[in-house]
């Protein structure tokens, strides 16, 4: 296994030098602090104390993370399904329209025209000013200088005789 310390523990941008594991245990005892030392699997590595608690609070929240995905019988990690190609979050949830929904929501946009022909041209108005132009009741309150409540209960009304209309 390779092993590699800080050429200068006051600069890290100076690098790291290669030594031998009879060097590290001659450094260890030779160093006046700790020493912090990274098992990378391939190599060991010195670094600085931050960066040390970092890395192994990182792999004890992905030991966590694996030991409850076996409790939950066996869930794949997101990190184990991303790729290039495929990101693991996208292919979590499914967020597509029941077929049945789309069917319904389908027939009633059909029937949409014919639902907004019944009513007058006022309720016309005050559905486009909120629903198609995202207006709030209180800036078409202060537009028209209707109470607000009354806008409000118009919009009630509205909605109700809609909903009447599509129930049929």
């Amino acid at each position: 296994m390779n092993i590699f310390i800080l050429k200068d523990k006051n600069n890290t941008s100076a690098g790291y030098i290669q030594i031998t594991e009879e060097e590290l245990q001659a450094y260890k005892k030779n160093s006046e602090g700790k020493v912090y030392l990274i098992n990378l699997g391939h190599s060991i590595m010195e670094t600085d104390e931050a960066s040390f608690r970092a890395f192994y609070k990182e792999r004890r929240r992905e030991k966590y993370l694996r030991e409850e995905a076996q409790l939950a019988g066996g869930v794949l990690s997101l990190n184990a399904i991303d790729s290039d190609e495929l990101d693991g979050v996208g292919v979590v949830l499914d967020t597509s329209e029941p077929l049945d929904e789309k069917i319904m929501r389908k027939m009633m946009i059909e029937k949409l025209p014919e639902a907004i022909s019944i009513l007058n041209d006022e309720e016309k108005t005050l559905i486009y000013q909120l629903y198609f132009e995202n207006m709030s009741e209180r800036q078409i309150s202060s537009l028209t200088a209707v109470p607000q409540k009354t806008i409000n209960n118009r919009r009630k009304r509205i909605l109700k005789k809609l909903f009447d209309f599509f129930q049929k």
